[in-house]
């Protein structure tokens, strides 16, 4: 399958921000129980966020070197335009839910008072979930549309 310089970029964007991340989110829901942030946790974002900088220039400098950039035309303008709004009504309707669910904990919490509450580093975690969520539906759906074409 041969593939756009866009596409090779986008798909490298892709693969690498779901390896850090999943790797991330799988150490971070392991300590649900946490009530703040303590500093290995602390660590795990901070290399999290430059592991995935690292990753990211490394890539696109090795595929600037073996592929030749092409400038952005109209058809790959309208595709990245098309897939941020796929992806930013999915982060509308995620952190909607993401909000909805602390009202309800904050009501219950109100009725109950010591028996329910929300975690500040389960609100944090879940509120990064969503944002990087957003963000691999952008390069998922920019993908789609390259493939499929606009239609």
């Amino acid at each position: 399958m041969d593939m756009s310089y866009q596409e090779k970029s986008t798909l490298g964007s892709l693969l690498a921000m779901l390896v850090v991340y999943a790797y991330y989110f799988a150490n971070a829901f392991r300590h649900l129980g946490q009530s703040q942030f303590d500093g290995g946790t602390l660590g795990r974002l901070i290399f999290t966020v430059i592991a995935i900088i690292v990753i990211e220039i490394v890539y696109h400098i090795a595929l600037a070197i073996r592929s030749k950039p092409e400038p952005k035309d109209e058809r790959d303008i309208l595709i990245e335009c098309k897939a941020y709004r796929t992806a930013y009504f999915a982060m509308f309707s995620g952190m909607s839910l993401v909000i909805a669910w602390l009202i309800v904990a904050g009501v219950a919490s109100v009725a109950a008072p010591g028996r329910i509450s929300v975690a500040p580093f389960l609100m944090v975690n879940i509120i990064l979930l969503v944002l990087v969520l957003t963000e691999l539906l952008h390069f998922a759906a920019q993908l789609f549309y390259y493939r499929r074409g606009l239609r």
